[in-house]
């Protein structure tokens, strides 16, 4: 039966039928799969696809024999039931992972005609632990396709995405798709290739066959238990200790307070009334840039916002915000062009000023100390060269709505040098980065006076002082603190990841500086912060 779309001119009651017809094709395919889901010929066959301990070649089923002679549709085909793919999928665990003992690590996908991977939307459920997928030679047309391999956490961002994921992915191989050879013809494309696919699957060791040399720091998972009723009794019944009580914010000296407070009862009201008025406060080269977080939380902090709803006005939508555009990395600005246009600068202040009257205005709880949380410390340097560090939190009113919001923003502040415009505008400090992140209304209550544990029953016990030279690194050098501080001198990064690429490199700094400089291109961007 022929399938394609009817010439024009066909009448209507023409094209009812050819649509009926492929619809009962599909629906022949799907009884069809279903009678041989339990066969022995079926299960069979999918044994004759494992070539090795946990390597399965499912490449080129549109021109496989048998499933010819029983007239099977695979995944793929156009004629294909929508189901065809879980079905496979399920064939596979239950044969070969369930009945054989035997977990699938590497699966081949290739040449099977793919134009879309919608079929692929259950394959991460039931092979959770592939390392290596080939899905080469399928003339698939965009990246977005890929994102069916996602699991919903992934796709908002979330580090720890749950069921639904290929978190043990190590290597995946797209050399002959469509859109893999259409974006590596253009200018750059090679980047925008592995930026688009690193960005999807940030557990890639290799792409395309080829090794990416990237440093990556797994993040352990531990497995999920199961308690039965009375364990879960006896452990709600053991007294619950913590080392430290719920605080309202950590400022780690009255000087850097005074500092910190001076700045932000300068800045807010202004802020909230003239925007023009702040650039003085702002570093020739400073950057600035506002991120939106559109996603609900499920926090119970959450929970109990949800359930004051009512005594707020009603929330108007984030277009205003992810407009702007935001710099969310998951939500629009997802290419290096686009990220590069969310961050400004004072350099061009009348773009700086028309994005900033594009940022909806803003009201601050400024009679309301309670509504803060601020955290403050000095991040480095000494005297007129120190620069510290100021995140804070809180909320505001979307005007004109009244639509409550809260928001965390970070500074990075310097002291305002003298004959400056800061110093002359009167401002205590020079800002060297502005970050902010716009969240839904999660009030005050993680942090204010209300949130003491200890006055849930829980009991503080302080931890117990750790003798100096204890938190070592086993096999480190006696210098260690010292070879840190170089490496993180000489590469910019933090103290954390200058730790890990000395001690993977055998506390060798020469030898972890050479490895550094040959990867720095791929290391996170974390690593610097």
């Amino acid at each position: 039966m022929n399938h394609r779309r009817a010439p024009e001119g066909t009448p209507d009651i023409l094209k009812a039928t050819d649509a009926a017809d492929t619809r009962q094709a599909k629906a022949d395919q799907h009884a069809k799969l279903s009678e041989k889901l339990k066969s022995a010929e079926m299960k069979q066959w999918i044994l004759s696809r494992v070539i090795g301990p946990g390597v399965v070649d499912l490449s080129n089923l549109n021109d496989d024999p048998w499933l010819k002679e029983q007239g099977i549709v695979p995944p793929g085909h156009r004629n294909a039931p929508d189901n065809s793919g879980a079905v496979f999928w399920k064939l596979l665990d239950t044969v070969v992972q369930k009945e054989n003992k035997q977990n699938i690590y590497t699966l081949s996908l290739a040449n099977n005609d793919f134009h879309h991977l919608r079929s692929l939307n259950r394959l991460p459920y039931s092979l959770p632990h592939l390392r290596a997928l080939d899905l080469s030679n399928n003339p698939v047309r965009t990246f977005g396709e890929l994102d069916v391999l996602l699991a919903q956490g992934e796709k908002k961002g979330k580090a720890t995405a749950g069921i639904g994921s290929l978190k043990s992915l190590v290597e995946l191989k797209l050399s002959g798709c469509a859109f893999r050879e259409k974006t590596i013809s253009q200018p750059k494309g090679d980047e925008t290739y592995q930026h688009e696919i690193l960005r999807r699957f940030p557990g890639l060791l290799i792409l395309d066959g080829v090794n990416l040399n990237r440093i990556v720091f797994a993040i352990p998972r531990k497995p999920k238990i199961q308690h039965t009723d009375d364990e879960r009794k006896r452990m709600s019944s053991r007294p619950f200790t913590f080392p430290v009580d719920v605080q309202p914010g950590f400022i780690d000296s009255d000087i850097v307070r005074s500092f910190v407070m001076s700045f932000c009862a300068k800045y807010f009201p202004i802020f909230d009334s003239d925007r023009g008025a702040l650039l003085p406060a702002y570093a020739p080269t400073a950057t600035i840039s506002v991120s939106a977080n559109t996603l609900i939380s499920r926090s119970l902090q959450a929970q109990e916002v949800a359930r004051s709803r009512s005594s707020r006005p009603n929330p108007v939508p984030f277009e205003p915000w992810t407009n702007l555009p935001s710099r969310n990395f998951f939500r629009g600005a997802n290419s290096v062009e686009t990220r590069m246009k969310t961050l400004k600068s004072p350099t061009d202040q009348a773009e700086l000023l028309r994005w900033w009257r594009a940022v909806p205005q803003t009201k601050h709880p400024l009679e309301d100390p309670g509504k803060w949380c601020i955290d403050a410390w000095v991040l480095d340097g000494e005297g007129v060269e120190t620069k510290l560090c100021a995140m804070i939190q809180g909320e505001f009113q979307e005007m004109p709505s009244g639509t409550y919001r809260s928001f965390s923003r970070t500074f990075i502040l310097a002291d305002a040098p003298q004959g400056s415009a800061a110093n002359a505008a009167g401002w205590p400090a020079v800002v060297l980065s502005d970050t902010m992140i716009v969240t839904s209304y999660l009030s005050s209550g993680a942090y204010d006076n209300r949130r003491s544990i200890a006055a849930y029953g829980v009991t503080i016990v302080p931890p117990t002082p750790v003798s100096p030279g204890a938190n070592a690194t086993v096999g480190a050098p006696p210098n260690q603190d010292m070879l840190v501080e170089q490496m993180r001198q000489r590469t910019g990064m933090n103290v954390q990841f200058a730790t890990m690429c000395l001690a993977q490199n055998g506390w060798d700094f020469e030898v972890a500086l050479k490895n550094f400089e040959e990867i720095k291109a791929t290391i996170p961007a974390e690593a610097y912060q």
